[in-house]
């Protein structure tokens, strides 16, 4: 039977077109900061604790609705059809660990800068930054119902898994690429010096890109799936610090590492020695250990270091 995915190729325009309304918001307007180093009134932070908190509680409200109806997979995208059967659990398991790390690091700088009103502002803006990704991500896996590449791995008759339909798009992707895009220019507003500045750029588009890359490689996403959930993702994290009054504009130095850190991270991912799942055989195990480090005089920030 021919699988058809409808109007794929349209939504992917429209979230294209989505990113590239945000990036003109993201280049344009007076001088401001979507952080400031000063309270704001106490409507802007009753309206932002609402939406925030409407969100995430409509994330979960979706996640509620996800069932094991199959939708559509006709991997349109090159090179998705050769990713059916792919599963790596030591992949999978590195992935995780990596996001944790790219959403932690923002996080770890902003604290790291000591407790001040910029401190609560950066908040409010990240942690509603992952809300809203958490939201419309939440709502693309209720509509679409793409099975998961290593779906295939299973004699036909197998009864589903809540976790099987659920791949379009990437959320560890758009997730990671939200929290690198919207971490990193929320940072930029009040560093210090241009070369903080750039390494935070660097390092997370480091750490987004191989998390994304690694999902493939674990079978739990096409490249089409973690490319949508890129472009959302930074799409996402340039709209939400926008939205809240941001206009800082990263300089190309930034803009260069951040472009380095996507093609260190890719290249990264490719090269680690995954080897794919026996299903007779027990999983591989990926363990990680991630504990604060001193930067210096600059701050705080998280070490990394493991085995897989």
């Amino acid at each position: 039977m021919q699988e058809r995915y409808g109007t794929g190729r349209g939504r992917v325009r429209l979230g294209a077109t989505l990113v590239f309304l945000s990036a003109f918001g993201f280049c344009k307007g007076a001088s401001a900061e979507a952080a400031p180093d000063h309270f704001r009134s106490n409507a802007y932070y009753g309206v932002q604790a609402g939406v925030i908190a409407a969100l995430f509680g409509g994330s979960i409200g979706l996640n509620m609705l996800r069932g094991d109806e199959r939708g559509p997979d006709p991997c349109w995208f090159p090179g998705d059809a050769g990713l059916r059967g792919r599963s790596s659990a030591a992949a999978a398991r590195t992935s995780d660990s990596l996001i944790a790390i790219t959403v932690a690091a923002p996080a770890a700088a902003a604290l790291g800068k000591g407790v001040s009103p910029r401190l609560l502002n950066t908040s409010i803006v990240y942690t509603e930054t992952l809300g809203a990704n958490l939201l419309l991500n939440s709502l693309s896996k209720v509509l679409f119902r793409r099975p998961r590449p290593y779906t295939y791995r299973f004699p036909a008759g197998t009864p589903p898994e809540d976790d099987w339909y659920v791949s379009f798009y990437s959320g560890h992707s758009s997730m990671s690429f939200a929290a690198a895009t919207s971490g990193s220019y929320l940072f930029a507003e009040s560093a210090p010096d241009r070369h903080s500045r750039w390494m935070m750029w660097g390092a997370e588009f480091t750490l987004a890109s191989a998390t994304a890359l690694l999902r493939v490689r674990a079978g739990k996403h096409y490249y089409s799936d973690i490319l949508v959930g890129a472009l959302m993702g930074i799409g996402i994290g340039i709209g939400v610090p926008v939205a809240n009054g941001a206009r800082y504009r990263p300089r190309p130095e930034e803009l260069a590492a951040a472009g380095g850190g996507l093609l260190l991270g890719s290249v990264t991912a490719l090269l680690l020695p995954f080897s794919q799942d026996d299903p007779l055989a027990e999983s591989p195990v990926a363990a990680f250990t991630v504990a604060p480090m001193m930067l210096g005089e600059r701050g705080v920030g998280l070490g990394a270091s493991g085995s897989f």
